[in-house]
């Protein structure tokens, strides 16, 4: 009699523990279903997550741990969160030049160089670039001596929008072209004039160099057009075209964000678009995608885009309040017939 009540007892915890791990079951079924589902895969790239909560982010960075560094410009602060957008930590808590709080006024372009550990922020209604070392503390300005004559025009001033690291090069864009500092904050020259001819510019909002080729490449905003230079300011070709009579000609409705992959390939954020561009080094047209809308892998004017050396990318969907995160995968969606002839026909080489 004993030994039944025993089985009946065994019995009894061994059906709770099979109902344990039928639950247990479902809802690792349920949580992997809700993973797969957030995780959109479409042409050429998988909707990982987003950065969300932000206020008209424009400019996004980020280093060899792939940790990502937004310019949180409405809201006029920079932000660091890690390769899947957890946050840790906003720069809040360091002395400028003065020695008071810093502040930013108009965040914007951003670039970490991790040989130097140091992190750009380009600030363009302050008119001068943050540099801060990458837990957020402040080093110094660029220019580094405020009389450093920068010898743009005199009637733009220095109003920088886009920053990128090469080696010991650091290049920012303005309103009339480049300027070049070294990695100690040292100015070296200033690249380009303000106009519409070769080598002018008009709000330049973003560089991205190669270090490989030694490429660099610009966002000739207001131009629309991206112009391709040596590194000593040799136009080798210019995409796109100015408005003429009023009336836009260029393939480029408006581009703005810009940043060379791992595959050596160049994308641009085209903001009027709504879409990612995809230039080889010679500006030939390779692939074209996003949609614009407020759904996840969806876009509402996109601005500063980077990308990983695995390829991910993080792009600031500005009008939607947040940076995307896309896997980028092969192959790419291939761009029209129609775009192709039409971007070389406005493809100008040197």
């Amino acid at each position: 009699m004993e030994f039944v009540e025993i089985l009946k007892e065994h019995k009894k915890k061994l059906i709770v523990i099979a109902i344990l791990l039928i639950i247990l079951a479902i809802l690792l079924f349920l949580l992997a279903r809700k993973r797969a589902e957030s995780q959109i895969v479409t042409s050429g790239f998988t909707f990982v997550g987003s950065i969300n909560g932000l206020h008209t982010p424009l400019g996004v960075a980020t280093d060899g741990h792939e940790n990502i560094y937004v310019s949180d410009t409405g809201a006029g602060q920079v932000t660091v969160y890690n390769r899947d957008g957890d946050k840790k930590f906003t720069i809040n808590n360091t002395k400028d030049e003065a020695g008071k709080p810093l502040k930013f006024n108009g965040p914007y372009g951003i670039a970490v160089d991790d040989v130097h550990n140091k992190m750009y922020v380009c600030d363009y209604t302050w008119r001068g670039v943050r540099v801060l070392d990458k837990d957020g503390h402040f080093l110094y300005n660029l220019p580094k001596d405020p009389k450093t004559n920068l010898k743009n025009n005199p009637n733009l001033g220095f109003e920088p929008y886009g920053v990128a690291v090469a080696g010991d090069r650091v290049f920012v864009s303005g309103q009339d072209g480049l300027f070049i500092f070294d990695s100690n904050g040292n100015y070296i020259e200033h690249l380009g004039t303000y106009g519409k001819g070769k080598g002018q510019f008009q709000f330049a909002d973003s560089v991205a160099v190669d270090p490989r080729t030694k490429n660099v490449f610009m966002a000739d905003t207001l131009n629309r057009r991206i112009t391709c230079l040596t590194m000593d300011g040799k136009v080798r070709w210019i995409l796109g075209s100015p408005d003429k009579n009023g009336r836009v000609t260029s393939p480029l409705q408006l581009p703005r964000g810009i940043a060379v992959g791992p595959d050596g390939l160049v994308y641009v954020s085209d903001t009027f678009a709504q879409k990612i561009i995809v230039l080889d080094q010679n500006g030939n047209l390779k692939s074209e995608f996003g949609n614009r809308g407020v759904q996840d892998a969806e876009i509402n004017f996109p601005e500063g885009i980077a990308i990983t050396s695995t390829r991910r990318m993080y792009i600031d969907d500005r009008e939607n309040n947040r940076v995307q995160i896309w896997q980028l995968a092969d192959p790419l969606p291939a761009a029209t017939t129609k775009d192709v002839t039409d971007f070389a026909k406005d493809l100008k080489k040197y």
